[in-house]
């Protein structure tokens, strides 16, 4: 994991209230699995949906976290790699790697 990486896991788990563990961490290459273990640690497993946007327009139950719900936890971290890796947000997506966002 290079160093952009580790900076901008310091600033999920400061933003988001967790503690991410670095064994997970180690294999992780998209932004959809930094999502999903995030979304793990606030107890945000949503087994319906594998991503956060596009949803089903069926009315489900949201689930809350310390005030967080995985679209609200989306769209921080959007914002934390867009402005870690100084790339437009539309370009980050689900499954693009980090590698393919510009970090080293």
């Amino acid at each position: 994991m290079g160093l952009d990486v580790v900076e901008l896991v310091i600033r999920c788990e400061e933003e988001f209230g967790v503690e991410l563990d670095s064994h997970l961490l180690e294999s992780t290459r998209t932004v959809g699995e930094l999502f999903e273990i995030i979304c793990a640690q606030l107890n945000l497993s949503d087994p319906d949906t594998l991503q956060p946007i596009n949803r089903p327009s069926v009315p489900r139950p949201i689930a809350v976290a310390d005030g967080w719900t995985r679209d609200a936890v989306w769209a921080e971290l959007v914002r934390l790699i867009a402005d870690q890796f100084q790339v437009a947000p539309d370009r980050i997506t689900y499954t693009a790697s980090f590698l393919d966002l510009g970090a080293d």
